[in-house]
């Protein structure tokens, strides 16, 4: 996986870490969050709550409003761009896991033979006569 964002500390092992939200992964990540457990409980509770797909975090008791999930959009520009980045590269590594995983897509052969070529009699050679 090649991003700018995160490291090895906060890399998760697989994609089913991350239980369906790459940008709850992502945000915790560019927030600087390096347990990976806390990042996937928060995860976890966005897949419990079916939270948008391009959910990001989930606002607190005290804000307005409250327990809401946020998505990828209504974040600031700068926040977003990071973030959307971060969760597409997660993205793009399940793709090429699964690619991985299931090989590539081959087209049976086909068993039926190629009709037989006409045969054309060969001219006789003019010394034999």
């Amino acid at each position: 996986m090649n991003t700018p964002t995160g490291g090895e500390m906060t890399k998760p092992r697989s994609p089913a870490q991350w239980h369906g939200h790459p940008f709850v992964w992502a945000w915790y990540v560019n927030l600087a969050s390096l347990s990976v457990t806390f990042i996937e409980d928060r995860c976890r509770e966005a897949k419990t709550e079916e939270a948008p797909a391009d959910a990001v975090y989930k606002t607190g008791l005290r804000n307005s409003p409250p327990n809401k999930w946020v998505t990828l959009e209504q974040l600031s520009e700068d926040h977003r761009d990071r973030v959307r980045d971060y969760g597409n590269a997660l993205l793009h590594w399940e793709r090429e896991l699964k690619t991985h995983r299931d090989g590539p897509v081959v087209q049976p052969l086909h068993t039926r033979r190629p009709p037989a070529a006409p045969t054309v009699p060969t001219p006789a050679d003019p010394r034999e006569h």
